[in-house]
């Protein structure tokens, strides 16, 4: 098994754990760190997941990810807006996918949202900038 392997399978065994106990302290957008690791052949680089909580309806300010983001929709409902695209639904089951610096909105429905984002980014950046 490769360490990316490894690395990718322990993540998500993280995942599962910190579902079941909770997670950790989250950040104003609602985001816990589960896990992060340096990226095997890139030592610039490293992957951070998390789970995303939003317990009602909101509304992200407009905002990017200096190193992309992919994600996974486990309960609740999104609407993501994407610069020259039309706004796109998600539900539980979704998955999607955000390249680097590309700026989104990203609305959360009546009854919340909780997903699973993994973030790639060079050591040091920001996982979200926001824009005017």
């Amino acid at each position: 098994m490769s360490r990316t392997h490894l690395a990718i399978l322990l993540g998500l065994s993280a995942v599962t754990l910190a579902v079941i106990a909770g997670g950790q302290s989250s950040t104003p957008d609602g985001f816990k760190e589960l896990y992060r690791v340096e990226v095997a052949g890139a030592s610039d680089l490293e992957l951070v997941m998390g789970i995303v909580e939003r317990s009602g309806e909101s509304t992200s300010p407009k905002h990017y990810h200096p190193g992309g983001e992919f994600g996974f929709i486990l309960e609740g409902a999104a609407t993501v807006t994407t610069e020259g695209e039309p706004p796109t639904p998600l539900k539980a089951g979704d998955s999607f996918y955000q390249p680097a610096g590309e700026w989104h909105v990203v609305s959360i429905a009546p009854g919340g949202a909780r997903t699973v984002v993994f973030r790639v980014l060079r050591k040091g950046q920001p996982m979200i900038v926001e824009v005017d």
